[in-house]
């Protein structure tokens, strides 16, 4: 298997790198938005799982460890693959997603690409523990609230409920106030 990749970066091209590794180009798909440089300088660190499937083999990249651990107990979710991991991640800050799953924030993780709430809630029920025991949540009940009355804010506004979920889950704030300022931005 391989883990990890240290070399030059030939080339990107929307979420794939071509990187140079003693002669030989591997080509690794990496989440949209991944800054790698490029050029003579352009050398990368990626943290990279292999998959092998029956029609071919992929490639997956990372710049940090937490993503590539992340985008393993994606793959181990009923339902979720790699393109979909790879979506999430394109998405979120590792940190935060741990922090949503471990508080069950189902708002939050239904506003990400490819995730319904039958998903978001296979992603709750099948990791929660797994994370919980390695990443203590940081201010998991005093968020909960703020996103919840944050909600019930914008729903009184005439937005439907899901609308006023996915808009809170999208954004994050320390008061209700600037949570639902930030939800409004997200609906117009």
């Amino acid at each position: 298997m391989i883990s990890l990749l240290r070399g030059r970066v030939q080339n990107v091209s929307g979420s794939q790198a071509v990187i140079m590794v003693g002669g030989v180009g591997y080509l690794v798909n990496v989440p949209l938005g991944t800054h790698l440089p490029s050029g003579q300088d352009g050398e990368v660190t990626l943290y990279t799982m292999l998959i092998v499937r029956p029609d071919g083999m992929d490639l997956y990249g990372f710049v940090d460890q937490r993503q590539r651990e992340i985008f393993s107990l994606l793959l181990n979710v009923t339902g979720i693959g790699p393109k979909t991991a790879m979506n999430i991640l394109s998405q979120v800050d590792p940190n935060r997603f741990l922090d949503e799953v471990v508080c069950e924030n189902l708002a939050y993780l239904t506003s990400l690409p490819g995730i319904g709430s039958k998903s978001a809630q296979r992603i709750v029920l099948e990791l929660k523990e797994r994370i919980a025991k390695h990443h203590r949540p940081r201010s998991a009940n005093v968020d909960r609230n703020i996103a919840s009355d944050a909600v019930a804010a914008l729903v009184t506004l005439g937005y439907s409920e899901t609308q006023a979920r996915r808009a809170v889950g999208a954004v994050s704030a320390e008061t209700v106030e600037d949570l639902v300022r930030k939800a409004l931005k997200e609906l117009v």
